[in-house]
């Protein structure tokens, strides 16, 4: 699967502004979240609190983003309930975003690909269970939608410094293999796709990026049961 073609469809139904504005909440959700656990806890380790409260401050932040007709952020529960994250709808992607503990350095050996997103599809498992369920299509409803996941990296909780982002991932899931992604990259590779628009290059339909993806997780189980 061309990454490129994932990458350019991203940004071609997320605008250059809106990214930057996802990003700038993230960060602004980091700090805020940074400044309430060193001011209220003083002998409890963060290990406990400071997870939670960086994933929820970061999904309350992205609620606050102002909506248009090609943009809202909708707050949806987890199921089973007891949890809420933000949904963001661009076009014809839906993102939503977890907060991920940084265990190594740095967080993405090739050598080691498929044991890294194996260890961070747990963690996501945790954070959002239900986008690993069958109600919940990654694709979105109706499969009409490329469903991305945000990942900003934070410190160890053993250390001082969370008051920003180490580094933000932009992953595209397998519609039924959720420890297989068609994308896995920094975010900050989307900018330079969205210099191309002056190139007019044609847009991506969706439906046929969706069939592409299906071919490509089917070649890939194929090759598996080969193996």
């Amino acid at each position: 699967m061309n990454q490129e073609e994932i990458c350019r469809f991203i940004c071609q139904e997320l605008p250059r502004d809106r990214l930057q504005s996802l990003l700038e909440s993230i960060e602004a959700a980091f700090s805020k979240s940074d400044k309430h656990l060193n001011d209220t806890y003083r002998h409890v380790p963060l290990v406990g609190p400071g997870p939670q409260s960086h994933h929820f401050m970061v999904q309350e932040a992205l609620l606050d983003l102002l909506k248009d007709d090609d943009f809202e952020v909708i707050n949806r529960s987890t199921r089973p309930a007891g949890g809420h994250f933000a949904l963001v709808r661009a076009g014809s992607i839906q993102i939503t975003t977890s907060v991920i503990t940084l265990d190594r350095t740095p967080p993405i050996r090739e050598a080691k690909f498929r044991r890294d997103l194996r260890q961070e599809n747990e963690r996501l498992r945790q954070q959002h269970p239900d986008l690993f369920q069958p109600f919940v299509p990654p694709f979105g409803a109706n499969e009409d939608s490329l469903h991305a996941l945000l990942l900003p990296y934070t410190a160890k909780w053993t250390e001082r410094d969370h008051s920003r982002p180490l580094s933000c991932v932009i992953a595209v899931p397998y519609s039924d293999h959720p420890t297989s992604y068609h994308l896995w990259t920094d975010v900050s590779q989307l900018w330079q796709y969205y210099g191309e628009e002056e190139e007019a290059l044609p847009d991506i339909a969706y439906p046929k990026l969706r069939d592409r993806m299906r071919d490509a997780e089917n070649q890939d189980m194929n090759e598996g049961d080969k193996g």
